[in-house]
């Protein structure tokens, strides 16, 4: 068959389809037939077909690759090509668990076949499956052909999440002496170089994959984060507006507003919108560039509505509200007040052109209930020893469980327990809601701590709890952020590649100047961290006796 009569543009695909689903469909002799007539327009064997879904997918037909792959699986049930084309078909058209069954029948009879173990993990990475099987399939398609980049790409990752940094560096090393200019080895090296601190490097292959793949807005999103934690923002804010496309969490879920993008246009006569975006933590953050943002719209002749989240409850209208036009929390797109503009919060910066001057200065900038901090005062005072003012710390031990960094930035309340158990004069109180388990766990340990988290519904009680307290001591999550706006003293504990507000090595935190960091000072190792910690605590506590 001529060179044209293989080429997937040409109408033989579809008929070719046609009777292979009517061969499917068929059995005995009519079975025969069909596959017989099939064969005039195209071989059908384990090499021709996997060769023209191939060559299908390259011309953007993935449906049709899809199907054709799909049905000589299934005429050819013991076939591990038929199996591997139909899994290879499936992953590439973005259905990952789909591709695991075709996959998984290779497997159990042609465990060394090339790229098998590596496109299987990586089914298995994208569809939230056991991390150790897909450590143990990158491990096997490493050794099965060492020099196949693929594998040292992915296990960079695959180690990574499972804490073993010095294997994620030598997957990298491999990679890249392997794959010198792949965007992913590159990018992969810079994931393994922030966890070693090596940030330099991290900078350097980052911004080499962007310039290989400038289209790819993971890697470019990889790269704003490392300026911003630098402290860059000249060149951070501009490439954090990838994020939207470049983060995973949020690949897909910008809201499609009623309304343009505000990029600098003039604001006299027009209504501004700014909403809030990601998590709660971001939120609180940035809510303090509304002021400012509130001040150029007026200036111009502008009004400025703002929406937000419901679970701040009254917090960001009381402390901020004075500044816009109007407020408001929740409600879909649908509800929205009317608006000639749109901007998310967190690109506020960027459009006013902010750097770090204005950070500091801003806070405090939340404020809690007087009525309801007084309350938790006096509940405090009744419930102290006679002769006694113990020091009172709240602790956070975990973000959100969904979030792809938070094994890394978890504490769990069992460290909280051996660290500082033995510190006299403090009563400890929790700040984590939802982890009664946590708390009756840590106090059949014989740690006491006080837990009255069913009472925080909103950030706004939540507030005025932390404002009643002398510390709080938490991993990177929305309370350090409430209590470091709130200008309350706030101990932070963070691993070695911590999320970007906390930038690098230094021990106070622009954003927050009542805040103080304690930093891992090597991958994954708390221990250290909870003893500078727990001896600060001790010295605090003695001096308040």
């Amino acid at each position: 068959m001529s060179s044209a009569a293989s080429s997937p543009n040409v109408p033989l695909v579809p008929p070719l389809i046609a009777m292979l689903r009517r061969s499917l469909d068929a059995g005995g002799d009519a079975r025969a037939i069909w596959l017989e007539a099939a064969r005039l327009l195209h071989p059908v064997d384990d090499c021709a077909i996997p060769q023209l879904t191939m060559a299908l997918l390259g011309a953007g037909r993935t449906d049709d690759a899809v199907e054709l792959a799909g049905l000589y699986d299934a005429l050819a049930p013991t076939s591990p090509a038929a199996a591997f084309n139909h899994g290879y078909a499936l992953q590439y058209a973005g259905r990952h668990a789909d591709a695991i069954s075709p996959y998984r029948r290779v497997l159990a009879v042609a465990p060394a076949w090339p790229s098998l173990k590596n496109n299987l993990a990586v089914a298995v990475r994208m569809t939230g499956g056991d991390a150790a099987e897909e450590l143990a399939l990158l491990e096997g398609a490493a050794a099965d052909a060492p020099s196949a980049p693929d594998a040292w790409i992915n296990l960079v990752i695959a180690r990574l999440r499972g804490c073993d940094l010095p294997g994620a560096l030598d997957a990298s090393a491999k990679a890249l002496a392997l794959a010198p200019d792949s965007p992913l080895a590159l990018n992969n090296a810079a994931m393994a170089y922030k966890e070693a601190q090596r940030w330099d490097d991290a900078a350097r292959v980052a911004a080499r994959a962007s310039e290989r793949d400038p289209d790819n807005a993971s890697h470019r999103f990889n790269l704003a984060l490392i300026h911003l934690a630098r402290g860059d923002y000249a060149a951070g804010w501009p490439a954090h507006e990838v994020r939207w496309s470049g983060a995973p969490e949020l690949r897909g879920k910008l809201p499609a507003l009623p309304g343009p993008r505000w990029r600098g246009e003039p604001l006299a006569g027009k209504t501004l919108l700014v909403w809030g975006e990601q998590g709660m933590g971001d939120l609180l953050q940035f809510a303090r560039f509304v002021p400012a943002l509130a001040e150029r719209v007026h200036r111009e002749g502008g009004r400025l509505e703002w929406n937000s989240f419901p679970q701040m409850g009254d917090l960001l209208v009381r402390s901020l509200g004075a500044h816009v036009d109007g407020y408001r929390a929740g409600g879909g797109v649908a509800e929205l007040q009317p608006f000639d503009y749109e901007i998310p919060l967190m690109s506020v910066p960027w459009m006013l052109g902010l750097g770090d001057a204005l950070l500091g200065d801003t806070v405090p900038y939340l404020r809690a209930d007087d009525a309801a901090l007084g309350g938790w005062r006096e509940r405090f005072a009744a419930s102290a020893p006679v002769g006694a003012a113990p020091l009172r710390v709240g602790l956070a031990w975990t973000g959100s469980l969904t979030h792809q960094r938070n094994p890394f930035r978890r504490v769990g309340l069992d460290r909280y327990a051996a660290a500082f158990g033995g510190v006299g004069g403090v009563t400890f109180h929790s700040l984590q809601p939802g982890a009664s388990a946590d708390v009756e766990a840590a106090r059949a340990a014989g740690f006491p701590i006080v837990d009255e988290t069913a009472e925080l519904r909103t950030f706004d009680d939540t507030a005025a709890y932390v404002g009643a307290l002398d510390l709080v001591v938490s991993v990177c999550t929305s309370v350090a952020h409430l209590s470091g706006a709130l200008g309350r003293p706030t101990w932070v504990l963070l691993d070695v590649n911590p999320h970007w507000v906390w930038q690098l090595e230094r021990r106070d935190s622009p954003w927050y100047p009542s805040a103080t960091l304690y930093r891992q000072r090597a991958f994954a190792r708390w221990e250290p961290v909870m003893e500078e910690a727990a001896r600060d605590l001790r010295e605090w506590a003695q001096r308040a006796r």
